[in-house]
């Protein structure tokens, strides 16, 4: 999801502004700025994907189930996906202002900021769908139980693997990331202002 690395270039382009200012030219910002756009978009289509796949399916099980579980869950997982996919369309659609009509190091920043508060936004809200995952996984097992025992273990494994995925793993991930982005962006602003402090000298 998103972007996940910084382009190593970017690295180069920090440590040698202090002695170069003329490094923050218009067109590298530029290609910089795209890539990680492209970065982000490919990661907001993965999840557009995604949620629109939880919202039908989900959708559907609350038509085909009879279990009261099985359908508050199906019922609260569309209403999450559908939160999240309103949240991720607007992010798609959103119009980002050309480095041409702005100053580039700025226009850059803002990407930087854009992508650190996508993973701020994403690294909590994992949590929401674990609630409704687990009461559609318990009503299923009630369903089945007298068919299929064995499916309470099974239950049981994607309960804990869920846990872990969404409560642990899916918030850490994204919580670096956002620090990662601030780091990116605090190294960025004394590249900037060092070479500023130099001019003046």
């Amino acid at each position: 999801m998103l972007c996940d690395e910084f382009p190593d270039n970017l690295k180069d382009l920090w440590k040698e502004v202090g002695a170069n200012p003329s490094m923050f030219s218009t067109d590298q910002l530029r290609r910089e700025t795209n890539r990680l756009q492209a970065k982000q978009q490919r990661g907001q289509i993965v999840l557009i994907s995604c949620m629109l796949l939880f919202v039908a399916a989900y959708g559907l099980a609350f038509f085909l189930f009879r279990n009261t579980l099985a359908r508050l869950g199906g019922a609260l997982t569309v209403v999450v996906c559908g939160y999240w996919l309103v949240h991720a369309l607007m992010v798609q659609a959103r119009n980002a202002a050309d480095p041409g009509e702005t100053e580039g190091l700025c226009f850059y920043r803002a990407e930087l900021e854009h992508a650190r508060d996508n993973h701020r936004w994403m690294s909590w809200r994992f949590l929401l769908l674990l609630g409704p995952f687990i009461l559609f996984d318990i009503g299923v097992a009630q369903i089945y139980a007298k068919v299929w025992p064995l499916i309470v273990w099974f239950v049981c494994l994607d309960c804990a693997l869920l846990m872990g995925a969404l409560a642990v793993w899916a918030p850490v991930k994204h919580f670096r990331l956002a620090r990662k982005y601030q780091g990116c962006i605090a190294a960025l602003d004394a590249a900037a202002g060092g070479s500023r402090a130099d001019q003046e000298r």
